[in-house]
């Protein structure tokens, strides 16, 4: 699963690398986060009829349909979004990217309770998107919209650390995803593929991150043996 990501860029970095149309009044102030959790705000990037916006969704997603009960996952499997009746109404009409500069994944230790976390990211670091769904509520609820990041299985460098990876999208990619012309589910489902691991890289850091109330760079330094 992605359970933890960071995600530090501002409005405009995101705008100039996501090709995002802006509006005098569409600004928004971004809080860098280093420890972007499920329930948080975050920012999303949609295909409107003008272009590329920038919305702000809750991680944890619930459809229009589905207005009450807890379950709000924040992730969805990509195997099954075309047959998942919570997801497979947004893989045709709610897909999104989730802007991101790295990842959280923890791999079991060997004779211990405890995990070790890892930060994952573009070898060399820069920002990159999750491959995501989204879906608006209800316009009378005065509710936030909703959105969940897609999972795939591990490339080599994942595999040793966690059973699953988040689906990062490549550029063309990234643009599939969002053309909403597209509908088949076949052709969309090519997107979501493990992401190159020769393109990645991971480094054990600190167990602060493991607590949602710790935020700060500290928690991407790598750890010290």
């Amino acid at each position: 699963m992605c359970g933890r990501y960071t995600q530090t860029a501002a409005f405009d970095e995101l705008a100039q690398r996501f090709g995002i149309d802006v509006d005098d009044d569409d600004h928004e102030d971004l809080t860098p986060r280093y420890n972007t959790a499920p329930s948080l705000r975050v920012p999303i990037v949609v295909a409107g009829d003008g272009g590329r916006r920038l919305r702000m969704a809750r991680w944890g997603f619930r459809p229009a349909w589905k207005r009450d009960g807890p379950l709000a996952p924040i992730n969805a499997k990509a195997e099954t979004l075309a047959t998942s009746p919570m997801f497979r109404d947004s893989l045709a009409r709610g897909r999104c990217l989730v802007p991101a500069d790295g990842f959280y994944e923890w791999s079991a230790v060997p004779g211990q309770k405890r995990k070790q976390p890892y930060y994952v990211r573009l070898t060399g670091g820069g920002l990159f998107a999750f491959a995501g769904l989204w879906a608006p509520a209800p316009a009378e609820s005065g509710a936030p919209a909703t959105c969940a990041i897609i999972t795939t299985v591990p490339n080599e460098l994942l595999a040793p650390i966690h059973d699953r990876m988040p689906a990062i999208l490549d550029g063309d990619a990234e643009d599939r995803w969002l053309d909403r012309r597209l509908v088949d589910s076949a052709e969309l489902l090519r997107c979501l593929g493990p992401f190159p691991a020769d393109r990645l890289e991971a480094y054990p850091v600190s167990a602060l991150v493991s607590s949602a109330v710790n935020e700060g760079p500290e928690l991407i330094e790598p750890l010290r043996r």
